[in-house]
């Protein structure tokens, strides 16, 4: 029998699949159904939900501020001075409002894929995993939807390697900083991992639909080394 408490996992499954069935060319009906179940907000909401269930209240406001304000300053840093992901600048009619530059529902999207990634293994392999996601989805968020764009080219979909790089930086400094102030984690699980796997299969899905090969393959081959290192060295111990 399904326990109360499993059935944000259950929503959260599903949201992957709606991802990508809501950029498929299906019954209308279909689309604002899965339009729905995929919004960010929907992401973002399911993520506090299961934070305040695996880790508390007190675990739960704790990484969502500190993961809030490590990357909201980073990514403002970004925006202004290229430090350290590279120049780029957010569109402004596609990812809500901004402040100084930066969506304010961006520093949300790296609480939730953070609290995420830490659920599958411990926070340093966790960074791995955050920049594995990115991998497989920046090149079709940047290069193809235009939600933001690259003014420091590179040659990975105009991507530079330096994103990658801060990706690694902002992620690492703010499990540093939770793990410092005796943060909780949560516990890996069927649930977590499953939908990691489902989150990042499906980003490299639509990259192999959008014909960005490249990306769907570095996805694949990123997201086993993530899993290997997680589940068959001992290494997230």
């Amino acid at each position: 029998m399904i326990k109360l408490k499993e059935i944000p996992w259950l929503i959260l499954l599903i949201y992957p699949i709606s991802m990508v069935m809501s950029l498929q060319k299906l019954p209308l009906i279909i689309i604002i159904i899965t339009s729905i179940l995929s919004s960010i907000f929907v992401l973002i909401a399911l993520y506090l939900i299961i934070s305040y269930e695996e880790i508390g209240l007190k675990n739960t406001i704790k990484f969502l501020i500190i993961s809030y304000v490590v990357s909201y300053i980073f990514e403002f840093l970004g925006v202004r001075y290229g430090i350290p992901f590279g120049k780029y600048y957010y569109n402004p009619k596609g990812l809500g409002p901004l402040l100084f530059g930066v969506p304010l529902f961006i520093p949300f999207l790296w609480a939730s894929l953070g609290f995420f990634s830490l659920a599958v293994s411990n926070w340093l392999l966790a960074v791995l995993g955050m920049v594995t996601l990115d991998i497989a989805f920046d090149p079709l968020l940047s290069y193809k939807a235009k939600l933001w764009v690259w003014i420091t080219k590179g040659d990975y979909y105009g991507v530079p390697i330096t994103n990658f790089i801060g990706w690694a930086i902002v992620s690492f400094i703010f499990y540093a900083i939770y793990k410092i102030n005796k943060g909780k984690s949560p516990k890996k699980s069927v649930y977590s991992v499953s939908f990691y796997i489902e989150y990042l299969v499906s980003w490299i899905i639509l990259d192999f639909i959008k014909g960005l090969w490249l990306a769907g393959l570095l996805g694949i081959l990123m997201g086993f080394l993530f899993m290997y290192l997680s589940f068959f060295t001992g290494i997230d111990k």
